[in-house]
């Protein structure tokens, strides 16, 4: 039985009550699609998606959550568990103002305790832990993509969204993009996603390749290695393994290799990337090509996804671990009520670098069982102290940046009592520069501009 028909068959038996309702689906992932697709026998109205409201998805329309009201429909987050109560707390003032009940897709009317599930054994998870699971086995196979590597933006929208901000693409093309990949059939590689976008809106041939470039300069700038794993892997190769990667993804083995060997990831037996071997792990067909490579049952896969990554691997023989990526460490600390105050582009920019910094280490939660604790002055400033301050200087006008440094250390010490020695300014002054050095490509054009009028060697 495959992902979709499980899903569907256990959907059908958890929520039979819910069958003569009008439903909205709070999500726009596959999960929502497996649903409009086959399990028709619900009245479904539609989707509901903040980022995506005006499209067409699986043959539905997607509604802002006024429409759930006008329709009189009951609502179904469609969504991972733990994500569930923070789409709860963002609409449920909304929802019990206009009488609409909201439920999870289980069949639980919200809000309900949720269960404990498998997400917090996870922080008895660490590194030394890891290697003893992986120690047993003589091959050993790395998903890449927030496994190995990380991008530095809240989600892969986001990146898209920057491309625009910096002028090296067209306005929507974001959407055009997303668009696009969705309705590219089958096992698609970066030039088809292209082509269905010249497809969508016209865009001569010459541009859509100035525009690929630019995606892939882009790709390259926001993606960082996670060096825990990096170092995991590099240990596993020095233990003897034999050492694969795998990967669901649309550029070529050749740019994907020189972005490894940009972190240090050399040493392994071969790159299997679906796009190139017309095969996935969605289906676990790349886990099939594996095993025929490594010519063994023997065989572990690290990844992050739960069923790409693990329930496929186990389905086709091959024994998985999972980590976290650094997105789901977020959903699940004690932070995760950030994601709900996220408003703008700029926004979603300086919490993706937040959690860039608090989570690459996919361990990181492990200490204190989801309770982020920041231990050195610079995680700090960095975090939370230099997106104030480069947002005080714009809101202030002021180009001078010491002056705003001293002027936030006085209001440190009148608001919270905090005693700040003269000497720090030259420290705080300097980790505001590092921050935009950093990050320029985080920044609105007319910071940049502010930036190169300060005559900062950046």
């Amino acid at each position: 039985m495959t992902e979709e028909q499980d899903f569907c068959k256990q959907f059908r038996k958890e929520c039979e009550a819910l069958r003569s309702e009008k439903i909205m689906l709070y999500g726009a992932g596959e999960k929502t699609k497996f649903l409009l697709k086959n399990v028709r026998e619900f009245d479904f109205q539609g989707i509901l998606d903040p980022q995506l409201e005006g499209e067409h998805l699986y043959g539905a329309e997607v509604f802002p959550l006024q429409a759930a009201a006008d329709r009189n429909c009951i609502i179904i987050i469609v969504a991972r568990d733990h994500i569930i109560p923070i789409i709860y707390d963002r609409i449920h003032l909304f929802c019990e103002e206009n009488g609409i009940k909201i439920y999870d897709f289980h069949g639980n009317r919200l809000p309900h305790k949720m269960a404990a599930d498998y997400d917090i054994e996870y922080w008895n998870v660490n590194e030394e832990r890891i290697r003893e699971i992986l120690e047993p086995y003589p091959v050993v196979s790395f998903d890449i993509f927030d496994t190995l590597v990380q991008r530095t933006t809240l989600t892969l929208e986001d990146m898209y969204q920057l491309m625009e901000m910096e002028g090296v693409v067209p306005r929507q093309f974001a959407v055009y993009r997303r668009k696009a990949e969705r309705e590219c059939t089958g096992i698609c590689n970066i030039s088809d996603i292209y082509d269905k976008i010249g497809q969508i809106t016209g865009w001569k041939k010459d541009a859509l390749e100035e525009y690929c470039r630019a995606e892939l300069k882009m790709e390259k700038r926001v993606l960082q290695p996670r060096r825990e794993m990096i170092r995991l892997l590099q240990w596993a190769i020095a233990s003897g393994k034999k050492v694969y990667l795998v990967s669901d993804m649309y550029w070529p083995s050749k740019e994907i290799i020189e972005i490894l060997h940009g972190v240090g990831v050399n040493d392994y037996q071969q790159i299997l990337i679906s796009c190139e071997e017309q095969k996935s792990k969605k289906n676990g067909e790349l886990f099939e090509k594996l095993k025929k490579l490594a010519k063994t049952d023997q065989i572990i896969h690290v990844g992050d996804n739960r069923y790409d990554d693990i329930r496929m691997a186990y389905r086709q023989g091959v024994n998985a671990v999972q980590i976290m990526s650094a997105y789901e460490l977020l959903m699940l600390s004690d932070m995760k009520e950030l994601l709900n105050r996220v408003r703008t582009l700029q926004d979603r920019v300086v919490l993706g670098m937040i959690m860039t910094k608090l989570f690459a280490n996919p361990f990181s939660l492990h200490e204190h069982k989801g309770l982020v604790y920041i231990e050195d002055r610079n995680t700090f400033v960095y975090c939370f102290l230099c997106p104030i301050i480069h947002n005080r200087r714009l809101c202030m006008g002021k180009k001078n940046l010491r002056e705003v440094c001293i002027e936030f250390e006085r209001d440190l010490e009148r608001l919270y009592g905090v005693d700040i020695d003269n000497g720090i300014s030259d420290k705080f002054e300097k980790a505001l520069l590092d921050w935009i050095r950093g990050h320029l490509d985080r920044v609105t054009l007319e910071d940049v501009e502010l930036v190169r009028a300060l005559k900062l060697d950046v």
